[in-house]
């Protein structure tokens, strides 16, 4: 980790949605399962977009969407069980914003579904991105240590898909368990379930408790 600087974290806004659309887009646009999702890289950042708006505005009203305040970084949490429901109109949102590409969004759709917990309340981390540029600076970190304080103190367990080898690696250093990896179809990429239980701290001693 390089450059590491203090950060500042707030609950995003609606003015800030835009912004975060490009950001998430930005941020997956190199990938394994974008290179799945759409071979075509121009193409993909043109339905990065349009996809990504779907969740930001979804979890703006019905999530709680975290942002460093220089908008460098942003995590979508979903509080979720087997009842939550998904974005209003997702099926028509989804075929309007990915256009010729909607079969292969909606198998990734399917296949991430067969693996989600649902019997568990949880906080299901839809995305987290960080720009480019800002990448490897901890901003990922911040971004997963300010939530998990919150779900920490309240005893709510996470879950996520880790869709590379780095990003996994960085889960685990967070107390995610990894399970076993599945796999998108025709020969796609593997990604890794991740659940995190909620973690206790000890309080510290007091002083007129320690035995000498």
């Amino acid at each position: 980790m390089t450059g590491t600087r203090n950060l500042t974290i707030r609950r995003a806004e609606p003015a800030d949605a835009q912004r975060l659309t490009g950001l998430l887009a930005d941020a997956f646009l190199i990938s394994p399962v974008g290179d799945w999702l759409i071979p075509d890289i121009d193409v993909r950042r043109r339905v990065y977009l349009r996809y990504f708006d779907i969740f930001v505005q979804h979890g703006l009203t019905h999530g709680l969407v975290d942002v460093t305040t220089d908008l460098s970084g942003v995590a979508i949490w979903l509080p979720r069980d087997h009842a939550t429901a998904g974005p209003d109109n997702y099926d028509e949102q989804l075929a309007e914003a990915t256009g010729w590409w909607v079969e292969q969004f909606r198998v990734l759709d399917e296949t991430f579904d067969k693996q989600h917990p649902h019997e568990v309340f949880h906080h299901h981390l839809l995305f987290l991105g960080v720009l480019p540029s800002e990448q490897s600076r901890g901003i990922g970190s911040a971004l997963l240590a300010h939530h998990h304080a919150h779900l920490d103190a309240e005893g709510i367990p996470a879950y996520l898909e880790a869709s590379m080898p780095r990003n996994r690696d960085l889960y685990l250093r967070h107390a995610y368990t990894a399970r076993n990896p599945f796999y998108l179809p025709d020969d796609g990429p593997p990604l890794w379930p991740m659940w995190r239980e909620p973690q206790v701290t000890e309080p510290s001693p007091r002083e007129d408790d320690v035995q000498s």
